[in-house]
């Protein structure tokens, strides 16, 4: 990725792509009431039509499901890659995922797992010593993040440091055009896809649910995006308008002034996609964002798979976040998760419980 990294640097060094410039400049307002959809009530007709689509969909394997595998453990305390992380039962955070998945999406129905340089090999080897979670291993598809250099404040190269590498994957941004590059969405296409829910590894919360895929097919539009109610600790993305337009909104992009609090909801990062809208040239904004590495700040350049909606047609979908957003971030978050997590363990009746 170097002519990419040369770029990217040469505008910084311009005056063109710098931090503060990662801020929108456009009118930025909350969204529409119209622009929320929220899941009708279970056993009405609405319900079963929508959960009867999805269900279908799910059924004839036109469902993938891309799970972000890129990130170690470092705000979590854990020296190995995140998802490798023994969430609930000795199963890993990833394990729980295609667990899951294996439940609920069709025989043979594709998962694909975005690592980075970092997580790579461990994750193949996981999935290895655990016979692919019950999947087949042709299913599982691993496609890499690529990776750029970090950079000192002035613009010159970071050399490293001990437990920190001179180079970053460039944000979960990378998974539209890799995905399409790799030749993994042409297949998924060929073989009859349709359908890509995306999500985090973290989060367990962020299952193939039939009801939600309704949703998104009977929208029509290219991307779904899950998102709840703000909770205290809430930082990130959230639905707005910008300009006029509905998209989605990082937290360090909002304009300088905008109260956050006029936009109620927290964008969770899970999204549905219409895989057919992704076989294009999407050309996702760059952002400078600054690390910082045990006290030695550094910069690093990152893109977000979240703008896709501002280059996608995007439909907003309010969930439950006790039973969709079950993040963990810190080591904090464990009781709390890890009773979650059991009972929609419970509720799918995968394992037993003790």
């Amino acid at each position: 990725m170097e002519p990419v990294f040369s770029d990217l640097r040469d505008r910084f060094l311009a005056g063109t792509l710098t931090p503060s410039g990662n801020r929108l400049s456009g009118e930025v307002t909350p969204p529409f009431s119209a622009d929320l959809a929220t899941p009708p009530s279970e056993g009405t007709d609405a319900w079963r039509l929508l959960e009867s689509m999805g269900r279908q969909e799910l059924d004839e394997g036109k469902v993938g499901l891309v799970i972000l595998a890129g990130g170690m453990a470092t705000r979590f305390q854990w020296d190995k890659p995140k998802a490798l992380f023994p969430i609930h039962e000795g199963i890993s955070f990833l394990g729980w995922k295609l667990l899951w998945a294996h439940d609920q999406m069709g025989d043979g129905a594709p998962v694909y797992i975005m690592t980075s340089f970092h997580t790579h090999e461990a994750i193949a080897g996981h999935l290895e010593a655990n016979a692919w979670f019950g999947l087949e291993p042709d299913q599982v598809h691993l496609f890499r993040q690529g990776r750029l250099p970090r950079m000192e404040l002035d613009g010159t190269p970071f050399a490293g440091l001990p437990g920190h590498d001179a180079e970053a994957a460039p944000g979960h941004g990378d998974f539209g055009p890799l995905f399409r590059s790799s030749g993994l969405l042409g297949s998924f296409l060929e073989g009859g896809g349709q359908t890509l829910i995306f999500s985090n590894v973290d989060n367990l919360g962020a299952t193939p649910d039939p009801l939600l895929i309704g949703m998104h097919l009977r929208s029509g539009k290219a991307m779904t995006a899950e998102v709840a109610r703000k909770a205290d600790g809430d930082k990130g993305g959230a639905p707005a308008r910008v300009n006029g337009r509905l998209q989605l909104v990082e937290g360090f992009a909002m304009p300088e002034g905008l109260d956050q609090e006029s936009l109620p909801h927290f964008n969770t990062a899970t999204y549905m996609f219409n895989a057919a809208s992704l076989d294009q040239n999407l050309d996702l904004p760059w952002y400078v964002v600054e690390k910082n590495l045990d006290g030695h700040p550094v910069l690093q350049f990152e893109r977000l798979a979240g703008d896709l909606s501002c280059l996608l047609d995007l439909g907003v979908v309010e969930v439950r976040r006790e039973s969709r957003f079950i993040p963990v971030k810190s080591q904090a978050d464990l009781p709390q998760a890890r009773a979650t997590i059991r009972a929609k363990a419970e509720e799918l009746d995968r394992l037993p419980v003790r």
